[in-house]
C-alpha cells in the first residue's frame, strides 16, 4: 500500500500546475490587465478634457485680447451699426460691435470702421473692405457675445461678455464665461 502512495507522490511532484493554480493564474493577469486599462483609459480621458480646456481658454482670451486692442485704438463706438439694444447712448447693449478706428486705413480716407459680433458660434472681425476674420477656432463654440457701452462725459468704454465652450459632443460640456471693460484711449 505504501508504494502506491509513493508512487502518486512522485507522479504529483512532477505533474506540473494543476487545473485550480491555472485557473487562480488567469484570474490574477485578468484582474491586473483589467486594472492597467482602466488607469490607461482614464489618463486619456483626462488628457482629452485638459486639451479642450486649454483650446477653451486660449480660444477665449484670444479674442478678448484682440477686441481689447481693438477698442482701446478706436477713436469712438459707431452707435449707428453696433446693433444696440436701446439707443440710450449713455448705456446700450449690442451684439455687434462698431468702431471707428485710424488703424489701417486705406488712402485717401482718413478714418476706417471695425466690426465685431457673433454669427453660427464663431467670433468675426470685419474691417470695412475687408473680408471677416474668424477670431476663433472651429473646435469652439461662442454662445453667447454681448458688447454694453457706457458713457461718463467724454469717456467711452466697453464692456464684453462671452461665453465659450467646446464644439465636440464628446467633450464635457464645460464652458468659461468671460467680462471684461475696455476704455477707449480716444484723445
Amino acid at each position: 500500500m505504501n508504494n502506491i502512495f509513493n508512487k502518486i507522490k512522485q507522479n504529483k511532484n512532477n505533474s506540473g500546475y494543476t487545473l485550480i493554480e491555472m485557473i487562480i493564474y488567469v484570474a490574477l493577469v485578468g484582474i491586473i490587465v483589467v486594472f492597467i486599462y482602466g488607469v490607461i483609459l482614464f489618463v486619456y480621458n483626462s488628457n482629452r478634457e485638459t486639451v479642450n480646456l486649454v483650446k477653451i481658454n486660449s480660444n477665449a482670451y484670444g479674442v478678448m485680447e484682440r477686441i481689447r486692442y481693438e477698442v482701446e485704438n478706436a477713436d469712438y463706438v459707431y452707435l449707428a451699426t453696433s446693433n444696440m439694444a436701446n439707443y440710450d447712448y449713455d448705456l446700450a447693449e449690442a451684439d455687434q460691435l462698431s468702431l471707428a478706428t485710424k488703424i489701417g486705413v486705406l488712402s485717401p480716407e482718413d478714418i476706417t470702421f471695425v466690426d465685431i459680433y457673433l454669427e453660427n458660434g464663431t467670433v468675426f472681425i470685419e474691417k470695412e473692405e475687408s473680408n471677416p476674420v474668424a477670431l476663433t477656432s472651429s473646435g469652439v463654440e461662442v454662445s453667447d457675445l454681448s458688447f454694453f457701452y457706457y458713457k461718463n462725459g467724454l469717456r467711452e468704454s466697453i464692456t464684453m461678455d462671452i461665453t465659450i465652450g467646446s464644439k465636440s459632443s464628446s467633450a464635457s460640456s464645460r464652458s468659461i464665461h468671460l467680462v471684461s471693460t475696455i476704455a477707449l484711449r480716444s484723445f
